[in-house]
């Protein structure tokens, strides 16, 4: 087998790795009642009760509070990495940082790095000379969390 058919098989058997799991998960969540999941772009499938165990782990630190609170009250609409180190307060490089503990402890809980809020690589801005990360939460995803920090 050459190798551009090895790679394509692989690429192939991953996604129907994830396909499972989406449905597995989905599964679960309805063995345990809770009744609705939800669907994040390249984040899988989310209940209730994994956005808590992430937050749980997670809520100490600034810059994750500012990503949740931030996109949480702008729910469905995209924000700017810009916006979310004016809410924290911290530099660039901290709410970086910040980010990639997420990643870490999202990692350490489900196995893999992935976050209830969509996020990705926005396209190059003139005015700041760089490209900038956009997020999103899902509507159900921040009224989840709004009741998990009341």
């Amino acid at each position: 087998m050459d190798q551009e058919a090895m790679r394509s098989a692989v690429v192939g058997a991953l996604s129907d790795v994830e396909a499972v799991k989406e449905k597995l998960t989905g599964l679960l969540a309805e063995i345990d009642g809770t009744a609705s999941s939800v669907s994040i772009p390249r984040q899988g499938l989310w209940t209730k009760e994994q956005v808590g165990l992430l937050w749980g782990r997670a809520s100490h630190l600034t810059g994750v509070h500012a990503l949740f609170q931030t996109t949480a009250e702008q729910a469905g609409t995209t924000v700017t990495f810009t916006s979310l180190i004016e809410r924290s307060g911290l530099d660039e490089r901290q709410q970086r940082n910040e980010h990639a503990r997420l990643s870490r402890l999202a990692s350490e809980l489900f196995g893999e790095k992935r976050w209830p809020i969509e996020n990705w690589q926005g396209g190059y801005n003139t005015h700041s000379g760089k490209s900038e990360m956009l997020y999103r939460m899902d509507p159900q995803i921040a009224e989840w969390w709004l009741t998990l920090v009341d």
